[in-house]
């Protein structure tokens, strides 16, 4: 059994596209996943699977919530040792309050061209660094009143993305080593 983060992209946003944790728990229980705990209602889930390849379980999630939510939602499956090796590799946390800290998760690696776009766009009060598919930010005025956000990212970089805070960030690392 190999233990994955599941992150649901734009879900419970506004009272629209809505999931609740108990419903998606039980559908992930149909298909197998275990061990599932879920953290908020912005879509976070923690499960085990014998199945380890990840675009087979992102199909798999994806169709089942497509199946029984009727809309679709777009799934980032990362691995527990992707997922501490994201929270290791955090450039802001010796430097910035966790407050400020978020990550965006990129569900494939950026167009060079596209990122150095992105790039332009950049200010000292929201910094952000880019290792692999993850998007590591300092939103100095919190993200409420971010320019660089999720939905600017996914267009400059024609990308999905979705994006947690660090505080959300530890309790899923807190999940998955309980």
């Amino acid at each position: 059994m190999q233990a994955f983060v599941l992150l649901l992209r734009g879900i419970n946003v506004g009272g629209h596209r809505k999931v609740k944790m108990a419903e998606l728990k039980v559908v992930l229980q149909e298909l197998d996943f275990q061990n599932i705990a879920t953290y908020i209602q912005s879509g976070n889930v923690i499960f085990s699977a014998e199945e380890t390849n990840i675009s087979k379980l992102k199909h798999t999630a994806e169709e089942a919530i497509k199946v029984h939510f009727g809309f679709a939602v777009s799934c980032f499956i990362i691995p527990k040792e992707t997922f501490l090796t994201i929270i290791e590799n955090n450039p802001f946390i010796e430097t910035e309050e966790i407050t400020k800290l978020y990550i965006t998760f990129l569900n494939e690696t950026p167009n060079p061209e596209k990122l150095e776009t992105l790039k332009t766009f950049e200010i000292s009060d929201e910094l952000f660094i880019l290792k692999n598919n993850t998007l590591y930010f300092c939103y100095k005025n919190g993200y409420g009143k971010a320019k660089i956000a999720n939905p600017f990212i996914e267009k400059k970089l024609n990308l999905q993305a979705t994006t947690r805070n660090w505080k959300t960030m530890m309790k899923l690392l807190e999940l998955l080593n309980s």
